[in-house]
């Protein structure tokens, strides 16, 4: 092995993976399996969460599923320590978990759902962070945790019922910082990849409007939306020994658009 390979590998790791059957999460978990590290997957609907598991076995790789109530703080501590059990460790949490349940205009927005995106995308990576952290710092070896945020955590998005959606991501940015601050001494990184929109089956609902997918092409330099892999890659450097000096940023991937707007 290379030395440059070696800052990519993850043997030896358990990586944590909420939301993993999703989109951006299935593509997370294989390209961390693919280099080296044990995955646990863990999803609101457990059948998902176990088929990719077993997908991942078959691959010959180690993984382990369970669900969880992602609203819930005791059972995302509960899920999280069942995988630390599991695997007798745990190194690195990949939080895949905040997108968008239901759009709604600002002066429509109901309660319900301002409650629930702010618990899904922040309190939600707020408890995830903490659950994590805890075996990070008792096993004294550091650790990495990485969120999935947004472009709009920097930039709104005219014409659409993103309110919610975009408190939680911003949230989350200055919520990665402060824990990264906090956790530091215990050499725990925590980082934020903020993609634009991504050609995922959660995504489709928005892009399979042809003026909404133009539109929003035309103000991206690159001239398309992103795809699972290539936040699956970002997700890997922050995970991986190539990043242990970058601790309380965010990586926008965003083919150029947070350059120009």
């Amino acid at each position: 092995m290379n030395p440059t390979e070696s800052l990519f590998r993850l043997d030896g790791k358990v990586a944590v993976v909420t939301g993993g059957a999703g989109g951006i999460g299935t593509a997370v978990c294989h390209a961390l399996a693919n280099m080296g590290a044990r995955i646990a997957v863990i999803g609101r609907n457990g059948g998902k969460a176990a088929a990719l598991a077993a997908e991942l076995q078959q691959a010959g790789h180690q993984a382990w599923s369970t669900a969880f109530d992602l609203v819930s703080v005791k059972d995302t501590e509960r899920a999280i320590d069942e995988a630390a059990a599991h695997f007798g460790r745990l190194d690195i949490l990949v939080n895949c978990i905040g997108s968008l349940r239901k759009e709604q205009k600002a002066e429509e927005q109901t309660e319900d759902e301002f409650d629930y995106m702010i618990s899904t995308g922040l309190k939600g990576a707020m408890f995830q962070s903490a659950a994590a952290a805890r075996h990070m710092i008792r096993q004294g070896e550091g650790g990495k945790i990485v969120h999935i945020g947004s472009v709009r955590s920097l930039l709104a998005l005219r014409g659409r019922g993103f309110a919610a959606y975009c408190a939680a991501k911003g949230g989350l940015v200055i919520l990665s910082k402060q824990l990264a601050a906090e956790w530091a001494p215990h050499k725990i990184n925590v980082n934020v990849v903020a993609p634009t929109f991504v050609r995922t089956a959660q995504a489709a609902v928005w892009l399979n409007d042809p003026t909404f997918r133009a539109n929003i092409e035309a103000r991206i330099p690159l001239g398309r939306v992103g795809e699972p892999e290539e936040v699956a890659s970002a997700v890997l450097f922050f995970a991986s020994p190539a990043s242990s000096f970058v601790t309380g940023q965010t990586l926008f991937l965003d083919g150029g658009l947070t350059v120009t707007q």
